[in-house]
């Protein structure tokens, strides 16, 4: 597949098209079998554990996934085996980055500003965040659900957090609308492979 990509400086019609891409993937999103949703979510736990491992980081940002987004429990439960530190991302507050909390097996979650299941420990800064992606293309840009929470964060920590767009195969977009503020991944982790961005 071509992936072509166009940087808008943030017009409507950028705007626009985002919003009807959305509606797009999210529809293709839930018709996606549940076996199949399944049988990813396995495979994107096994890619992700072989790209963890081969960058070792001190920290792991995880999520709490809504809208039928990739269900990382299983690897979050190894990695408190092997007591390795794992964080969730909070909302506190509209148009400003998230906080980390850190996550510890047992501990119970409440929600944030925007209802999302977050922790309540120590607040931290990931080296390893994996990030709940709608679409995606190659070249690292990632496609959410238009709150910018990410972007913002991102741009906030600027290099020294590992990212990793965690995505269903079939969310690769080959017509991307890209606008300045949007924040590059270095990777996309689906049932496929692990994909390092251009």
């Amino acid at each position: 597949m071509s992936l072509d990509i166009h940087i808008d400086p943030g017009g409507r019609g950028a705007q626009a098209e985002k919003e009807r891409l959305r509606l797009e993937l999210l529809h293709r999103r839930q018709v996606i079998p549940q076996d199949l949703k399944s049988t990813t979510r396995w495979k994107v736990i096994n890619n992700l554990r072989t790209l963890h491992s081969q960058l070792s980081p001190a920290v792991v940002g995880v999520y709490s996934p809504i809208k039928d987004e990739i269900d990382l429990m299983p690897w979050v439960e190894e990695l408190w085996e092997n007591e390795e530190i794992v964080a969730l991302p909070r909302v506190v507050e509209r148009e400003h980055p998230l906080v980390y909390n850190i996550w510890e097996k047992g501990d119970p979650l409440e929600p944030d500003a925007v209802g999302v299941p977050c922790a309540t420990g120590p607040e931290v800064i990931p080296a390893f965040m994996a990030i709940p992606t709608l679409g995606y293309n190659r070249h690292g840009y990632r496609l959410g659900y238009g709150g910018g929470y990410f972007d913002i964060t991102l741009k906030e920590m600027g290099q020294q957090t590992v990212t990793v767009g965690v995505a269903y195969t079939e969310m690769e977009v080959e017509h991307f609308p890209c606008q300045y503020h949007d924040q590059r991944l270095q990777y996309f982790v689906t049932g496929k492979e692990v994909i390092t961005c251009l």
